[in-house]
């Protein structure tokens, strides 16, 4: 406890604690007239019954939303990787700045949620953040007895039409000339030649871009023909650091076809001569590696594919990212028949709703194929 004299002649009292939720310095106060030692006994007992009363206010449904989500930001950023936080740290701020300021969390209910979405500029896609956040947000608050529902859950939103939702699944892959198309022009510049090799071993493979640039050397059982994806490299800011796959069925071994094994061996050799030729070239037993000797950046990825897209004759009407190339084997081994389990085994996902929506997509087209095929052996019998 300390104190200070004020310019009235009363004396104020102050005594810090920490928030056991945030892990941050708080204080609280107590104005008395005297600074004897009496005083500053019933002051310090004051203090104390304002401390004890706080915290019993943590978990009291008296808080304000604002303060609950940024208590649970604190702790959802401590759960998941750094570029997860990146992702979501935009809608988080979103929130944050426009929904329910200076609202107690007991009077945000689903009518509440509900009106703001009715109201709101927020596209589909930013939507889907929001009430993700809403729901995590909510479901803290209900963890921890502040609340005795999610109000967020019950919250519908509005639904896309089936033709939006077609549009939106044919987005998430290429067809097979349009992956032709790009990968052609990434192979014709030097510049995106490893772009290029990247993006065609995403393609076979189905990894995501963390745990493709995270391969290192010993991964590559080329021998058995196997490869060992054990880990994600997670950038952020130019900063890179492994940690593990993004889920446990992640942790997995894939078998290689050829041209998987002759992709790895041409970078292998295309890192060992820039070894030689390059004395700034850094030291590292990671495969995929950019002209500088660094693992490959997944935002210079990103910007080199839509980079090569504006370049071709006919651009690719899609959002070109990383992600594009794990479902465009969805799509290809759905073509080819393969299970859906056997797919989900390949990705490296235990529950993927995107992927049995491409799965469904495509194989519905091909249903629509085979009555096609049908009515036309049917036409020739006339």
């Amino acid at each position: 406890m300390w104190m200070e004299e004020l310019p009235n002649g009363k004396y104020k009292f102050f005594e810090r604690y920490k928030d056991p939720y945030t892990e941050k310095w708080k204080r609280v106060s107590v104005t008395l007239d005297s600074c004897s030692a009496r005083a500053k006994k019933e002051a310090q007992k004051q203090l104390d019954e304002k401390i004890v009363k706080k915290e019993e206010k943590i978990n009291s449904s008296d808080r304000l939303f604002q303060d609950v989500l940024e208590e649970w930001w604190s702790f959802y950023k401590k759960t998941v990787k750094p570029t997860t936080v990146k992702a979501r740290t935009a809608p988080y701020n979103r929130i944050k700045s426009d929904f329910a300021i200076g609202t107690p969390i007991r009077n945000v209910d689903t009518a509440y949620i509900k009106k703001y979405i009715m109201t709101c500029d927020l596209t589909k896609a930013q939507l889907k953040h929001f009430k993700d956040i809403l729901n995590a947000v909510f479901d803290y608050a209900h963890e921890i007895k502040m609340v005795t529902e999610n109000p967020a859950r019950a919250t519908k939103v509005p639904k896309s039409t089936a033709d939006e939702v077609q549009i939106a699944i044919n987005q998430k892959f290429l067809e097979q000339d349009e992956l032709a198309r790009l990968l052609k022009e990434l192979y014709r510049l030097k510049r995106t030649y490893r772009a290029g090799l990247l993006a065609e071993f995403m393609s076979l493979n189905g990894c995501r871009i963390g745990e493709a640039v995270a391969l290192e050397l010993k991964n590559y059982r080329k021998d058995e023909g196997l490869l060992d994806i054990h880990g994600t490299l997670d950038s952020v800011d130019r900063h890179a650091e492994k940690t593990s796959t993004k889920t446990a069925s992640g942790f997995r071994t894939t078998h290689l076809t050829k041209r998987e094994m002759e992709i790895l061996d041409e970078i292998i050799a295309m890192n060992a001569l820039s070894a030689e030729l390059n004395p700034s070239w850094s030291e590292s037993d990671y495969i995929f590696l950019s002209k500088e000797g660094k693992p490959i950046q997944r935002n210079a990825f990103n910007v080199s594919l839509q980079k090569a897209n504006t370049r071709l004759k006919k651009p690719i009407k899609k959002h070109l990212s990383s992600h594009i190339f794990r479902h465009t084997l969805v799509s290809t081994l759905a073509e080819s028949n393969v299970p859906l389990k056997a797919i989900m085994g390949r990705v490296g996902h235990k529950d993927a709703r995107t992927t049995s929506q491409i799965y469904t997509h495509v194989t519905k087209s091909m249903e629509q194929a085979v009555l096609d095929a049908l009515d036309t052996v049917a036409l020739n019998r006339k």
